[in-house]
């Protein structure tokens, strides 16, 4: 079946009469835990029924607030965007400029501290996300949501679906982490994705057993969101320190919705005390901006000024690199500009041509059409 839908959506997407879009972060919400009761095991379920593993809804953008959902957006009976399918497709794709959405479902199974119900509760989140979305419109792919706690069985979740359903293009991993990426018990996770052909989309969230900072908790949403961009940099720092992109040198990486502005001067920084203290590393061989420009990419939501007249341009200069940035709305977000925005911060088409299509469909082996019809 999965085979048929790929063939049917490649034949429709090479009539196409223009290049086609690849969306890349787009969040499908679980309407509540007992959603996923057809999805587990008769144990599992019952644990569910009983109250013994209540909803693990993360609160990353508080229901109410000015980020949680766009203005427009088709909402459900409770007033919520991205519940079901019909009203995310309607909303993602109405307006006829996205092909391809890649879903990332933050459902926070990862801060279910108990590893064999985080395993079934990943496997059952996987199989809704399957049967209630992929199966609906050949549009849509999706990331494979791993129980981050127990690193093989996270292996393990990659390899079954990479082994049966390939509308899962990336595997889908939380940016405060219990322990950093790069470090070895975390290795099976790369290498299961490096023997899927699979990138490793890092996406702000977190698993919550620590505080979400270096330096202790804080106390309001807006010290946790900021922070983010902390923590994402030091899992960058970790990868390419532990030598993940030397072990597994197949490895693609895609920052989500944590902007990309900071990133040259991170660069910058990382390069320069990277020649101070290379005898601490010998296996890094190159430039850490050398290695992230060619493994890592980063979306577009938010772009956190880079929609200004000439910004954009300015970044991907300074960045060094055309290939490393990809579009993603972020939907049902709501950032303080349009995801599309990002075109008044160039005048350069092939760098719009490349974030909105080429980059995507490199990472992803997705079939991008020509303007004229057909498929590159």
């Amino acid at each position: 079946m999965v085979a048929n839908v790929v063939a049917e959506n490649a034949n429709a997407v090479t009539q196409s009469v223009r290049p086609a879009v690849v969306d890349c972060d787009v969040h499908p919400i679980l309407p509540s835990s007992t959603s996923l009761l057809p999805y587990l095991d008769e144990y599992w379920g019952d644990q569910l029924v009983a109250a013994l593993s209540p909803s693990y809804e993360p609160n990353y953008h508080p229901r109410g607030s000015a980020i949680a959902q766009r203005p427009g957006a088709t909402l459900d009976k409770e007033g919520r965007a991205a519940t079901h399918v019909e009203g995310l497709v309607n909303d993602v794709f109405s307006d006829g400029f996205t092909d391809f959405a890649i879903l990332n479902c933050l459902y926070a199974v990862q801060q279910i501290h108990q590893p064999r119900r985080e395993a079934a509760h990943a496997r059952a989140l996987n199989t809704w996300i399957a049967r209630e979305w992929l199966d609906h419109d050949p549009r849509l792919r999706a990331s494979i949501v791993v129980p981050m706690g127990t690193p093989r069985a996270a292996a393990d979740e990659i390899a079954y679906w990479a082994a049966q359903d390939d509308r899962f293009v990336q595997v889908l991993v939380l940016g405060q982490s219990e322990i950093l990426l790069g470090r070895e018990s975390n290795w099976p996770i790369w290498e299961a994705a490096e023997k899927a052909g699979l990138p490793v989309a890092i996406h702000i969230g977190g698993v919550f057993r620590q505080a979400p900072t270096s330096v202790g908790w804080p106390t309001s949403y807006l010290e946790w969101y900021v922070g983010q961009q902390a923590n994402l940099e030091a899992q960058l720092c970790s990868i390419v320190s532990e030598g993940i992109l030397q072990k597994f040198p197949a490895t693609k990486i895609v920052v989500t919705e944590v902007g990309f502005n900071w990133l040259p001067p991170f660069l910058w920084k990382f390069d320069k005390l990277w020649k101070s203290y290379r005898p601490d590393l010998p296996w890094v061989d190159r430039l850490p901006s050398e290695l992230i420009r060619e493994h890592v990419r980063f979306t577009t939501a938010p772009s956190d000024g880079a929609e200004e007249p000439g910004r954009l341009d300015s970044i991907v200069d300074r960045m060094g690199s055309d290939q490393m940035l990809v579009y993603s709305s972020d939907y049902p977000h709501n950032h303080h500009s349009g995801p599309r925005d990002i075109e008044t911060g160039t005048t350069d088409t092939t760098l719009l041509d490349r974030i909105y299509r080429h980059n995507a469909a490199d990472l992803y082996n997705l079939v991008v059409p020509t303007t004229s019809g057909k498929a590159e």
